[in-house]
């Protein structure tokens, strides 16, 4: 069920359950009669063997405000920034088909969304993985149970929390951590593809997540990718697809499509005339008819009007364009979010004209914000290869910033990688993802095409299609 969005950044997530069962060794037997608790942690009397990972920023302890009592695990944030916490052994090798639930129950000093990630790991690669957020507060103790089946024989099962953001001082307590053996009786061959677990943070009417970032991609030629996720095995979260002003009946159509796979449709549109004559209310019944008609889809949309706009006219006139156009979307669709897609760099390094302050639209509500920012290391320009590393972690704390005194989410339009750079760093991908998440973006949208382009950002390497494929292996999504 979807939750109304109110102060997303204030939903940090807390790093716990990232240790349990992570002190087990495991190995299942093929057949149960039922549900057996493999392990079981209650922390009466020690921590049982639950440390930080390096660079943790937080201290583990005990405390006596377990669920019946007694005593629970508790979790504080030493500083306020990204942590990650981990146990110091993996469950342990599993069969192919096997079934695990790994389950507790977790409790925090404000609201805060706990997210419980198990991946499968084989021969030193991830498999799959499995992620679960919530949200616990500081009344009620949540249940937290992932179960997952494992996909290759001789694999191991991790589980972790990642904790994009706390605040000095965060308190999270975890409690009756089990592992339970399956149900099922016989040996169960998994489905070709693990489902994602959608989670229970949900997301506004617009699509705006709660928690997590939607990952996801333009594919090709506004191409269908179906073949695409078949190669990496998951769905997009997220699908960024650009239509001229005569396509409309095009991207309904395939933001109907995209509903019905479970993606989140991000359309751009060029105009049907000018900025001045949009902004003056010319082109006035041709957005009422797009709202209109993807009011009537069967879930969220994103649009965005003219994405990228410096350069190519008065970009006062772009603004009060926009301006014009959100509240006549915004009023006629309730299930459409409003988003301005900018480059990323004319706003934070390029000419004053083009810095936020002077082009952010006034007076209304935008729901995203949009940039479009590449990993420029590699690329060859008039013979010269870029050897400078774009720093993500610049522009994530810059726009992090600026998103909170407007009150804006914001995500990334467009991103690529060259080869160049996924050779150099091979996790380029699945890290820019987890910073964001620690920074607070909601999508991330890979440009998977040579379009348009000065480089091959596209998933054409292993190296990269592996990377994403991690990434959204731990995607938000919409079902």
């Amino acid at each position: 069920m979807a939750l109304t969005y109110a102060n997303r950044g204030a939903w940090l997530v807390a790093g716990l359950l990232a240790v349990i069962a992570g002190v087990l060794t495991v190995v299942p037997t093929a057949r149960s009669a039922e549900t057996t608790a493999i392990h079981t942690s209650t922390f009466e009397s020690s921590l049982s063997g639950f440390g930080k990972v390096a660079d943790s920023r937080v201290a583990l302890s005990r405390a006596g405000a377990g669920r019946n009592q007694s005593r629970a695990m508790v979790l504080r944030a030493t500083r306020t920034g990204p942590a990650a916490t981990q146990a110091n052994r993996s469950v342990g090798a599993h069969p192919r088909g096997a079934r695990y639930t790994v389950e507790g129950w977790a409790r925090a000093s404000s609201r805060r969304v706990v997210a419980l990630v198990v991946q499968e790991v084989a021969a030193g690669k991830v498999v799959q993985s499995r992620v679960l957020r919530v949200i616990a507060g500081p009344k009620v103790w949540r249940r937290v149970t992932l179960a997952v089946t494992t996909l290759t024989s001789d694999s191991t099962l991790r589980v972790r929390v990642r904790s994009p953001k706390l605040r000095t001082g965060d308190r999270v307590l975890v409690d009756d951590v089990r592992v339970l053996r399956p149900v099922t009786s016989g040996t169960v061959t998994p489905p070709a593809t693990e489902p994602s677990v959608p989670g229970e943070c949900g997301h506004s009417a617009r699509g705006i997540p709660a928690c997590g970032v939607y990952v996801g991609a333009a594919h090709g030629s506004n191409t269908d990718p179906s073949a695409l996720e078949k190669t990496l095995g998951r769905k997009l979260a997220v699908r960024r697809t650009y239509f001229t002003a005569s396509g409309v009946d095009k991207a309904v159509s395939t933001a109907r499509t995209d509903l019905a796979a479970g993606r989140l449709p991000w359309i751009s549109f060029k105009l049907p005339y000018s900025w001045e004559d949009m902004a003056a209310g010319r082109g006035d019944a041709w957005a009422k008819d797009i709202a209109v008609r993807l009011s009537a889809l069967d879930g969220p949309v994103w649009v965005a009007f003219h994405h990228e706009p410096e350069g190519d006219g008065d970009i006062q006139a772009w603004r009060r364009m926009q301006e014009h156009l959100a509240p006549l979307v915004r009023s006629t669709a309730p299930n459409v979010a409003f988003t301005v897609v900018m480059t990323g760099w004319n706003q934070f390094y390029g000419a004053a004209e083009y810095r936020l302050s002077e082009i952010w639209p006034r007076g209304v509500k935008i729901d995203v914000a949009g940039f479009d920012i590449y990993q420029q290391y590699g690329v060859v320009k008039n013979g010269t290869t870029t050897t400078k590393w774009t720093s993500f972690d610049d522009y994530y704390s810059k726009i992090s910033s600026w998103a909170k005194t407007v009150g804006v989410d914001w995500a990334l339009g467009e991103t690529g990688v060259t080869d160049a750079a996924a050779a150099a760093r091979p996790s380029e991908i699945v890290d820019s993802v987890q910073r964001m998440e620690a920074y607070g973006g909601v999508a991330y949208s890979y440009f998977d095409t040579t379009l348009n382009s000065v480089a091959n950002w596209s998933l054409s390497t292993t190296t990269k299609r592996t990377s994403f494929a991690n990434a959204l292996a731990e995607t938000t999504r919409l079902d």
